[in-house]
């Protein structure tokens, strides 16, 4: 890769084995539906997690506090993702203050000592210019050299048509990346959109190349590996042919759960345990079998 999220993250603080492969693996913290920051992070790391996905959890709780919960766990803090970050109902896009909606999540992750962060909701804030692509890729290399002062990556998810107005495909996001021609731009894919949106997933992650930064686990059904029809044994075999060095982030659900609420029961909580655990489990046996 050519920024590798173990250099990336090298020397800020804590950090467990990157484990087989270097593929470091997290799950996002959104998806727990746990609200108490010490609760959540003991979770983690009972579930065998080397670090997490930080969501929602920067809005309401200082960065020096997460970074401080996970520390004392070992634990990285690998991705930090604004899912809420898009426009208000009623207000108008405007790629200004889109810009410096991000610059603010940028300056949470660099106290937070995160080496990526996800332009999710970036294309809400480019919805009615002249010149979509245009207005995006400017606003990618604004951010982008906002965030190389701070040492951090910047990724864009490529992800299906009922999350994002842009970047659907493969195709789209490495032409983005060729557009904004940074070294810290990237991508990130996820095996749930893929599954709907790529023709060929495993050809899909083979043309990211060295542009893939974060790669996520879905199954089909928005459950873990195992739970529906992503072929996750080939993609895993793409992941090395190119080289991919983590972090592999799970951002599972229980199979068939609503894809963009976190669980909000026990029981349902108990269920997507056992859907982290056993995708954990899968994909160190991958690993494992390819030593």
């Amino acid at each position: 890769m050519t920024t590798s999220w173990i250099l990336a993250y090298a020397g800020k603080g804590n950090r467990r084995d990157t484990g087989v492969d270097g593929m470091a693996m997290g799950v996002c913290t959104w998806t727990l539906g746990i609200d108490d920051l010490e609760l959540l992070m003991d979770k983690v790391l009972e579930l065998g997690f080397d670090g997490v996905q930080v969501d929602e959890l920067w809005e309401h709780v200082s960065p020096a506090v997460i970074r401080g919960s996970l520390a004392r766990r070992g634990l990285a803090p690998m991705v930090v993702d604004a899912r809420r970050i898009g426009p208000q109902a009623g207000e108008a896009p405007d790629v200004a203050r889109g810009v410096d909606a991000y610059r603010q999540v940028i300056d949470r992750a660099a106290e937070l000592e995160a080496p990526v962060v996800t332009l999710s909701m970036l294309p809400l804030w480019i919805r009615g210019r002249a010149t979509p692509s245009n207005a995006l890729a400017a606003a990618c290399r604004e951010l982008a050299d906002y965030a190389a002062e701070r040492e951090i990556r910047l990724v864009h998810d490529v992800v299906n048509h009922d999350e994002t107005p842009m970047i659907h495909t493969l195709d789209q996001a490495n032409r983005l990346v060729g557009e904004v021609a940074r070294a810290n731009f990237g991508l990130m894919l996820d095996s749930y959109h893929l599954h709907f949106e790529a023709v060929d997933p495993v050809a899909a992650i083979e043309s990211s190349g060295d542009a893939l930064a974060v790669y996520q686990v879905s199954d089909s059904t928005r459950g873990g590996i195992g739970s529906g029809a992503v072929d996750f044994e080939a993609q895993f075999d793409a992941l090395l042919r190119i080289g991919f060095d983590g972090p592999v982030i799970l951002e599972c659900l229980p199979p068939m759960h609503d894809p963009v609420s976190p669980v909000s029961s026990e029981g349902n909580r108990r269920i997507l345990e056992d859907e982290l655990s056993r995708s954990r489990e899968i994909w160190r046996g991958y690993s494992s079998s390819r030593r």
